[in-house]
């Protein structure tokens, strides 16, 4: 699981970076009404980012009708926040059930160190590797849980900003396409 979660966090990572967007100059850039369509074409066509995807999809629908151009970009913006949270479902799987994987761990290190104290009797040497498995299950638990759960937080809160920033670009789209 520490693998597996760790490799979504880089993947996660590797998205955010690649995607990373100067939202600020978008939305002047989209708020400036001296700009014509194609040069927002353009601007849209030089990054790969969530931002620009969209307004790709609003600017060959420009000439709709309001109600239908505001449906086209919504689902747009659904699938982009689909792509930019797909992977956190499973670094949230991983950070709630971690721990419980270290606590299976430690139910079996301790049933171990009874059913040595009651083969050998009740000497500490009998007793201590199976306190030691389960100290160290408890240990690999949260040491799997703990970071996956600081990573899902805060990939979360960078979706939900993303989600935030897409109805932004919409709104100012649609605000255009009024004109």
């Amino acid at each position: 699981m520490s693998i597996y979660s760790i490799a979504i966090m880089l993947g996660q990572a590797h998205y955010l970076i690649t995607r990373k967007e100067d939202v600020r100059g978008l939305y002047r850039f989209l708020e400036d009404e001296k700009k014509q369509d194609k040069d927002l074409e353009s601007f849209a066509a030089a990054k790969n980012t969530p931002h620009r995807l969209l307004i790709r999809e609003g600017m060959k629908h420009i000439m709709k009708p309001t109600e239908t151009l505001i449906a086209l970009l919504g689902e747009e913006a659904k699938g982009l926040r689909w792509e930019a949270e797909q992977r956190l479902a499973a670094l949230g799987t991983i950070a709630n059930i971690a721990p419980f994987v270290g606590l299976f761990g430690t139910v079996i290190g301790v049933i171990r160190a009874f059913h040595s104290i009651a083969l050998e009797g009740g000497g500490p040497t009998a007793v201590a590797s199976g306190i030691s498995e389960a100290l160290i299950s408890t240990a690999a638990g949260l040491f799997v849980a703990i970071p996956a759960v600081v990573a899902y937080n805060f990939f979360l809160k960078k979706a939900r900003r993303l989600s935030i920033e897409l109805e932004r670009v919409s709104t100012l789209i649609i605000h255009r396409s009024r004109k």
